[in-house]
């Protein structure tokens, strides 16, 4: 591993505009690298893809961070760590399931120091926090010396494994969270792995389920480490809607939605048909604790 450190390139901008032309070079791409957590993993496995790095720790300045903006959406810099988000009240408050997960990431050094731009970019289909920011609708901002910015639906940012639509010469700046129109009892998210800490996700679930007089009006469910990336099942949602969680057959319907939407993973860490039955299960359980969620909400108590 030595010898190939020894032929990396690395340049630390303290400026975006310097970054982004950086980036806008012709030749080997640069690699943004905020967290750099998994940059030592690649490298002992024979993994780099690339040679020259950019290091993005000079841009706290412009890059780190949260901001709220006057309807109510949640800006998070590209360089705000796990640790940074999980102690902000307001965040706690109103988005307690992406709390949930950044306090499941890895050890407390890698929360100190990973990003939640670095986790979506990543593109792992076992992330832990980039599948609860797609069931809340989130979006990224990314720019770009020569076209500007630009922002889009983490629904279409992934495009396969480790794969994103992001250019070789464009920068996450930006992760936006919109408010959530249930509030924070319908979201729910879940990691099944071999412990408790420290276990990349077997099968999980992050979901935002909505209720009105008893019924589903919403459903985002997002599987994860069961695809290519974490990915929205539309024909679950689809199944649930107009669901008061109290059918006899609502498992069968669960199952059957899921069969014809998703090809769980069949690898190392778990077998597919593992996988098709704690998701199912996950699902049901998402459905009951939200509706118990909302209706204490409802009542008056707390469901955050």
């Amino acid at each position: 591993m030595s010898g190939m450190i020894s032929q990396l390139q690395a340049s630390r901008p303290t400026d975006l505009d310097a970054a982004l032309a950086l980036l806008a070079e012709a030749g080997d791409p640069w690699r943004p690298l905020a967290g750099g957590t998994d940059l030592l993993v690649e490298a002992q496995h024979g993994r780099l893809q690339h040679r020259r790095f950019l290091d993005l720790s000079g841009l706290q300045g412009s890059l780190g961070g949260l901001r709220w903006h006057a309807d109510g959406t949640l800006e998070v810099g590209a360089l705000c760590t796990y640790l940074q988000l999980q102690r902000d009240a307001r965040v706690q408050a109103e988005y307690p399931a992406l709390c949930a997960m950044a306090r499941l990431v890895g050890a407390a050094q890698i929360q100190a120091r990973g990003t939640l731009a670095g986790n979506i970019e990543n593109a792992s289909p076992a992330a832990d926090v980039a599948p609860v920011l797609l069931a809340l609708g989130a979006r990224v901002r990314l720019q770009s010396a020569a076209r500007g910015v630009r922002e889009v639906a983490l629904d279409d940012y992934w495009t396969g494994y480790r794969q994103t639509v992001r250019g070789q010469d464009e920068l996450i700046v930006a992760v936006l969270v919109p408010p959530q129109p249930f509030g924070p009892h319908a979201q729910w998210s879940r990691k099944v792995g071999t412990r408790s800490w420290q276990a990349i996700t077997k099968v999980g679930i992050a979901a935002r389920i909505g209720w009105a007089e008893g019924r589903i009006v919403e459903a985002r469910i997002v599987a994860v480490s069961m695809a290519a990336t974490p990915c929205r099942v539309a024909a679950i949602e689809q199944a649930l809607l107009g669901c008061s969680g109290e059918e006899p057959d609502l498992a069968a319907r669960i199952a059957t939605a899921q069969q014809s939407a998703l090809r769980p993973l069949d690898d190392v860490r778990s077998t597919a048909a593992y996988r098709a039955t704690v998701f199912g299960r996950l699902v049901l359980q998402a459905v009951c604790e939200t509706k118990g969620a909302a209706g204490d909400a409802g009542k008056g108590g707390s469901a955050a």
